[in-house]
């Protein structure tokens, strides 16, 4: 578990399987199709029901993760994890909107990091949306760099990268 500074106060989070209950509360966080178009990718319906949100976010090979300081609080935020490019990738990234600013970013994705590394130590992948200033200096500060994309370049879209060693020494930090 890692025990950040949010708001000034001390909180901790922790990430665990997400349920089928957290996926449907997500869709509830994007109020437009630019939004969650931003989130989930361009080939994400909207709207949709929610058979179909799932349905678009159940992706095989990709495991879904939560985040709440425990199992009774609210859900603060979400993400997944998956093998592409040689790396663990991290996927639709997203805090609630009601607790953006505290930090919870870089837990949700310390915590992501933590458990790709449960599995086997990687180089860690993801892409951003280029006009997404804030999630840009937030990874940007966890040591991501811009990198040169495995596959065609999307002209919207940046590819970041963690390496494993300083994956490792984040880790080691947190």
């Amino acid at each position: 578990m890692v025990t950040p500074t949010c708001s000034n106060v001390t909180c901790q989070a922790h990430i665990a399987l997400a349920t089928v209950e957290e996926m449907h509360q997500l869709q509830s966080w994007f109020k437009s199709a630019e939004q969650q178009h931003s989130w989930g990718g361009d080939n994400f319906d909207f709207p949709c029901s929610a058979a179909r949100f799932l349905q678009q976010l159940n992706r095989p090979g990709t495991q879904s993760f939560s985040l709440r300081k425990s199992a009774e609080d609210p859900l603060l935020g979400f993400g997944q994890i998956c093998d592409r490019f040689s790396c663990h990738h991290l996927a639709r990234l997203v805090i609630c909107p009601e607790h953006r600013g505290q930090g919870l970013a870089k837990m949700l994705i310390v915590n992501l990091i933590k458990q790709a590394f449960s599995q086997q130590q990687r180089d860690i992948s993801l892409y951003v949306h280029r006009h997404n200033v804030i999630a840009i200096q937030c990874y940007q500060s966890l040591g991501f760099t811009i990198r040169k994309p495995p596959e065609p370049e999307n002209a919207r879209l940046y590819f970041m990268m963690l390496s494993a060693a300083n994956a490792a020494l984040l880790l080691q930090q947190r």
